[in-house]
């Protein structure tokens, strides 16, 4: 036999070499030959996923910004004005940086202040003849929304409804699939035009890698649609308007008072610029410029050294928020021609990659025959395994029979005895169940077949129930099994679960803990509950295992090094498969060191209700 299967078994392994070796070195060395060619995309690629994050987090400051400045100008504002406008409203001005000119309407949308006529400074007449007709209720002004929210049910009800399913949020869903879709954005955009929405173009045109240079700006995502104050106002308390006059964009805080009356003030520029600026994580960097342009094309601040750099033409882009419309969130490259130059250090890398391609082939080659004796183990412990089950399976069934046997004959006349005789029994068919079980679910899991019956399960009851039935067996074999529960888990303990699950998970740690146990036969079981998690702990105070193990032991087949199990029988599959269903369940099983020696292996799930 030795001599026909050496033979046979290193022409598979030559084979095996060759298609994990030779055959993946060659196309390494063809795919490396033509990706020099496009290394320079490939960077430019990998550079705009890496600013287009930080343009997006940028997006996401400026956007929690804006609602916070919102608040701040509602507390600031004057609660009763009416009694004294021209003191409060002025004075609301010069002690709040965010606030230029004020006014105060009716709730009819007549303009208390500024009076017209009155004693008003140029700031004052300047916005009255601006902004007198749109808050007299008498002119419309184009009020932005996000048009894949605005046409969110039109977006998501031309993708399949699984699609729908997995994506979870429908709203992210909808501005996921409109960037990308270019015919779904003309669909859209067609849509809005024909229900009287308009879209701006944008400002900026990003020349992004890959994509087609354009000579006009697309649009902008933030479509509009003409309101008066009245309409712009109805059922809200406060909110922001963006206003274009001269094409220069003028933002208005308003906030209804008690009484029905308006509040508020156009935001001064200059306090908004500022306050918008601290948001820029850093500026400047040798890679990129990370800056926020205005509706003109402007940056609220740029580098000294960024000289004459078209400010129009970022890398990549986003617009910020509908309360700011055609205002951009924008990445430009430091040095654009330093992509080129790296493009070019990679290139010589590959050729000199490819020089060396034998390296690779000597690499795959200890990989096979590593993989080769990985295959080898796994076989070993799987003979080792059935063995181990073999064993585990005789162990119950053996107490069963002499117990039964026992009974059977009548040599035993003490009704307590019968009793406790019967309890073993049953105590030892639970086990054999549970052996089995463990079997028949790791061939469930490993198929994906396994299903859990789940209800609402009390931890508490689940765990006396379980250490009261195994109690008898325990004694029976010299063992202390003892259930604790600290103060926080003397009421119930929900949990959503299969508790026939769960139960096999706390008897899995229960025989594991009796094996291991040697001199110092005593278990705990101890619940506590932390937050909105619930922890069952089961200790004992056997030989712990070492530092090395701790991650392995929850792997299939595992059992330690040999010096320590050989007295140890089990089949490798208790924790492995207790870590799945409790995973499966939301929570999972950790070990810990116990102090004075021993283990520790904690039960981690979530109570029922909790986020």
């Amino acid at each position: 036999m030795g001599k026909i299967g050496t033979p046979v078994r290193s022409k598979r392994l030559g084979w095996i070499f060759a298609l994990v070796v030779i055959v993946p070195g060659i196309l390494l060395a063809v795919i490396a030959v033509r990706s020099i060619n496009r290394e320079e995309a490939y960077i430019e690629k990998q550079l705009e996923g890496t600013l287009l994050a930080e343009v997006v987090y940028l997006v996401s400051l400026v956007e929690t910004e804006l609602g916070r400045i919102e608040r701040d100008l509602a507390d600031s504002a004057p609660l009763d004005p009416i009694s004294d406008p021209e003191r409060l409203l002025r004075q609301w001005r010069e002690t709040t940086a965010l606030v230029g000119s004020t006014f105060l309407l009716s709730a009819q949308f007549e303009i208390l202040w500024p009076r017209v006529g009155g004693d008003l400074d140029a700031g004052e007449l300047s916005f009255l003849s601006l902004n007198s007709d749109f808050l007299s209720n008498r002119l419309e002004v184009p009020v932005f929304q996000d048009i894949a929210a605005a046409f969110e049910d039109e977006i998501v009800a031309q993708q399949p409804e699984q699609e729908k399913r997995i994506a979870g949020v429908e709203r992210q869903l909808a501005r996921s699939q409109f960037e990308m879709d270019e015919e779904l954005q003309e669909r859209i955009y067609e849509q809005a035009t024909e229900e009287g929405l308009k879209a701006r173009p944008r400002v900026l045109l990003p020349s992004a890698p890959g994509a087609e240079q354009q000579e006009q700006p697309p649009p902008s995502i933030f479509i509009s649609r003409d309101l008066r104050l009245d309409e712009i106002t109805k059922e809200r308390d406060q909110g922001l308007i963006s206003r274009f006059v001269d094409d220069r964009l003028s933002l208005l805080f308003w906030k209804r008072l008690a009484d029905g009356r308006l509040v508020g003030c156009v935001i001064s520029d200059t306090g908004l610029r500022d306050r918008l600026i601290t948001l820029i994580p850093q500026l400047y960097t040798a890679v990129r410029i990370l800056t926020l342009v205005d509706e003109q094309g402007r940056p609220l601040v740029a580098p000294e050294e960024s000289g004459s750099r078209d400010y129009r033409r970022p890398f990549v882009a986003r617009e910020l928020s509908a309360v700011l419309p055609l205002w951009e969130a924008a990445a430009y490259l430091t040095d654009p021609e330093a992509v080129i130059s790296r493009a070019q250090r990679v290139a010589r890398v590959l050729w000199a990659l490819i020089s060396i391609l034998f390296v690779s082939i000597l690499a795959g080659g200890i990989l096979v025959l590593r993989a080769v004796r990985a295959e080898v183990l796994l076989a070993r412990q799987k003979t080792t395994f059935v063995a181990n089950v073999s064993h585990e399976l005789k162990t119950p069934l053996t107490s069963i029979r002499m117990f039964a046997e026992m009974l059977k004959t009548g040599r035993q006349r003490s009704e307590v005895k019968r009793r406790e005789y019967l309890s073993l029994m049953v105590s030892e068919s639970q086990r054999l169940t549970r052996l089995i079980n463990n079997v028949l679910d790791f061939s469930r899991m490993e198929q994906g077949r396994k299903q859990y019956a789940r209800q609402r399960v009390d931890l508490l009851s689940l765990c006396r129930e379980t250490v009261e039935n195994q109690r008898p067996r325990y004694e029976q074999i010299g063992f202390d099994l003892q259930l604790c529960r600290e103060p926080s888990a003397d009421a119930a303990l929900w949990v959503e679960g299969d508790p026939e699950s769960l139960k096999q998970s706390l008897l899995n740690l229960l025989s594991n803990a009796e094996k291991y146990s040697e001199e110092q036969k005593a278990i705990e079981v101890v619940l506590r509950r932390e937050e909105s998690r619930v922890h069952i702990d089961v200790m004992d105070r056997g030989r712990g295992v070492p530092a090395s193990q701790t991650r392995k032991i929850f792997e299939e087949f595992y059992r330690g090094e040999d010096c320590l199990t050989a007295k140890v029988r089990g089949s490798g599959l208790g924790l492995s498969i207790t870590r799945r269903i409790l995973r499966d369940h939301g929570g999972d099983v950790l070990y810990l060191p116990r102090e004075g020696g021993g283990s520790i292996f904690r039960i981690q799930l979530p109570l029922a209700g909790a986020s």
